[in-house]
């Protein structure tokens, strides 16, 4: 059951909010969802396949769990279904393969990390963690844009940012690196957990966090073009025809 909480953020809701507040209150206050498009739709099975690669250790059946975990929704045409589809396993492919390169072990996938601030609760889910030696770990978030961008400043990120921080209060993982990894071309961005100011990086959530308790909600229609709930939204300066 959809259970709105003001007091607790994460870094989606402030990315949410940041974007469009109306964008928040339909998502996170009267709980509409997006639904799926083809790219979101291809995010969600390949994130549910490499969770189950290195969940089990199993580095030969990655096509194996691609097949298993593949979602057939959010498509236009069964065509489309396919090119995806062929994306999304030329990728995995390509990330089994570079992965044999690895020097750190993988020490969990999926999982949650939640702590405190003043009067705020702050959460977040990290996609895979390895711990790089005795005393450093790697917490990392996988992007799967077909066409990543040519530049990413981690050190800029503030979701690299909370999750560092959500590393080093709830795990208590003192050293370390955070990053993007790009799977569609396999590369990775990664900034070390002191490239962030931890008091000025809560500040930004809770700033937010103030702004949502006060139901200040105006839509921001500048990405109205790429907001999956444009054609139901009354501001939406994108809104698509329905023939």
């Amino acid at each position: 059951m959809f259970e709105y909480k003001p007091r607790e953020l994460n870094y989606s809701k402030i990315k949410t909010y940041k974007e469009c507040p109306y964008l928040f209150k339909q998502k996170y206050v009267k709980g509409i969802k997006e639904g799926l498009i083809a790219a979101s739709s291809l995010g969600v099975s390949v994130h549910r396949t490499l969770e189950a690669y290195h969940s089990t250790k199993s580095f030969n059946g990655i096509l194996k769990f691609y097949n298993k975990y593949f979602i057939s929704g959010g498509y236009q045409s069964a065509q489309e279904q396919m090119e995806y589809y062929l994306k999304g396993k030329e990728m995995l492919q390509e990330y089994a393969l570079k992965d044999q390169e690895r020097k750190s072990e993988v020490f969990s996938t999926e999982k949650e990390f939640i702590f405190d601030y003043k009067e705020w609760t702050i959460r977040g889910k990290i996609d895979r963690i390895d711990k790089i030696d005795q005393d450093a770990w790697e917490v990392i978030d996988y992007k799967t844009d077909l066409e990543p961008p040519l530049e990413f400043n981690a050190k800029e990120s503030l979701q690299l940012a909370i999750y560092s921080i959500g590393a080093r209060r709830y795990w208590n993982m003192k050293e370390g690196k955070a990053s993007i990894y790009f799977v569609s071309n396999n590369t990775k961005a990664s900034a070390d957990f002191k490239d962030f100011n931890e008091e000025e990086v809560l500040e930004i959530f809770v700033k937010t966090g103030e702004l949502i308790l006060k139901e200040e909600f105006e839509p921001n229609l500048e990405h109205c073009q790429k907001c999956l709930l444009r054609n139901r939204c009354p501001h939406s300066s994108a809104r698509e025809e329905i023939l």
